[in-house]
């Protein structure tokens, strides 16, 4: 017997391949890391601020830039990075100038 087109087990793509059991998809690497301290690696951070991997290095080498070195590991502090990135917001605001007519 052939079974009609809505009886067929429906299926979903994952990792490239049909697989009848769906499992969650795997998490990023900034949802692993996102609960960890209080600072998170050059890579942590560019994916939480979504960002490609060269920009956040050359972030990183900005000597304003909140970041510090353990060992050979680069990292970044959470704190120093939300008042960097408010302090950059001042900035690019204080840079428009509204006219009053």
């Amino acid at each position: 017997m052939s079974r009609k087109k809505s009886q067929l087990p429906t299926s979903t793509l994952y990792g490239g391949r049909l697989n009848h059991n769906p499992q969650p998809a795997p998490e990023t690497r900034a949802e692993k890391t996102r609960y960890l301290g209080m600072a998170m690696s050059v890579e942590a951070m560019a994916d939480e601020l979504a960002i490609g991997r060269n920009v956040a290095y050359q972030l990183v080498q900005q000597p304003d830039f909140p970041s510090f070195m353990i060992g050979r590991r680069v990292l970044v502090s959470r704190k120093g990075l939300q008042e960097w990135i408010d302090s950059q917001c001042k900035k690019d605001s204080n840079d428009i100038m509204i006219s009053e007519s």
